[in-house]
């Protein structure tokens, strides 16, 4: 999904909560024409009249699994609905902000490191080495791995079988573990926004939060809450939240318990969703950044060394390094101009 999908999705979204059915909604969003017309009609041709949106959108592939268990917890009613639709789109459109923020953060390391691989082998151009092929082997290795992180983890991390894994292993790595756990706390929250009654969050919002953490500690709190029963008359403080407390951040705790006090719980999710959001994509751009940094320093620290083992002219040569035949001929030729 692009922006402009999510921003089709939020159409629907709009039109479902006005009254609309979603053939109507489709219809409507046609008439904005170009992609988005595109994009109806893609929808359309799975449509049934005996399915709901969530199958509808599954049928035209247009929503992967976690967004979809989303929409199958909200079917019970059109309000709902139309709330888990906007927490699709507004979940795919941080995701693409964040991805956008990350390459652009890569773009003046990988470039220092290109201009590091053209340069580490220039002394051959003087001793007579090859050039071109070191050269071209250094771009082709950086190429890789900059396809790597920028196509190979999103596409990782898409794959419904691949995801879940991958992010356990990040939250039982060090220094991931905080990066994972701040993640779980923005589909924590960008999950329970779009179920949340008055001052309590439903028992379908709770599901649906568990369906899409089930990699993470806070999805096995989302269980508890889920089968713990509470008499009518019990206060809830944290709006049915008070099993994830222990699992939460003090900002996110504060949150909950204002919100669900104040009856604008929904609101209060908002506003944290927004500032996790900012803080988990700064946080993963300066841990981008200082890995691609490190990977420089090594790729400098190399092309010097080898500079040195290789040896110019008139430099000394480094314990264990050994003179190129070009070399030792080019420094004799030397020593007979001298003489």
């Amino acid at each position: 999904m692009t922006l402009a999908d999510a921003s089709f999705v939020d159409v629907v979204a709009d039109c479902l909560e006005s009254g609309d059915t979603l053939f109507e909604a489709l219809a409507k969003l046609a008439t904005a024409r170009g992609a988005a017309q595109d994009w109806a009609q893609r929808v359309r041709r799975s449509l049934r009249a005996e399915v709901g949106v969530a199958e509808a959108l599954r049928g035209a592939q247009v929503l992967d699994d976690d967004e979809l268990s989303l929409l199958l917890s909200a079917e019970h009613a059109d309000a709902a609905v139309a709330s888990a639709l906007r927490a699709v789109a507004l979940r795919r459109r941080r995701s693409l902000t964040r991805r956008r923020a990350l390459r652009a953060g890569l773009v003046v390391p990988f470039a220092l490191g290109a201009l590091t691989i053209a340069l580490d082998p220039l002394p051959n151009l003087f001793t007579g080495g090859a050039y071109v092929w070191p050269v071209l082997r250094g771009l082709s290795w950086l190429v890789i791995l900059a396809l790597a992180i920028v196509a190979g983890i999103p596409a990782l991390l898409r794959d419904p079988r691949a995801r879940p894994g991958a992010l356990r292993l990040c939250a039982a790595l060090p220094g991931l573990r905080r990066l994972a756990a701040l993640y779980a706390e923005e589909e924590l929250i960008t999950a329970l926004a779009a179920f949340v009654e008055g001052g309590e969050v439903s028992a379908e919002g709770l599901t649906a939060a568990a369906s899409l953490l089930a990699w993470s500690p806070l999805g096995e709190a989302l269980r508890t809450a889920t089968r713990s029963v509470r008499p009518p008359s019990a206060p809830l403080p944290m709006g049915g939240l008070e099993p994830l407390a222990a699992g939460l951040s003090l900002p996110t705790n504060l949150a909950v318990v204002g919100g669900a006090a104040s009856k604008r719980l929904g609101e209060r999710l908002a506003q944290r969703g927004e500032a996790i959001a900012t803080l988990l994509t700064a946080r993963l751009r300066l841990v981008v950044r200082i890995g691609a940094y490190a990977l420089l320093v090594l790729l400098s620290i190399n092309s010097v060394v080898g500079l040195i083992s290789r040896g110019l002219p008139g430099m000394p040569v480094l314990p264990g390094g050994a003179t190129s035949p070009e070399q030792k001929e080019l420094e004799d030729l030397l020593k007979q101009l001298e003489q």
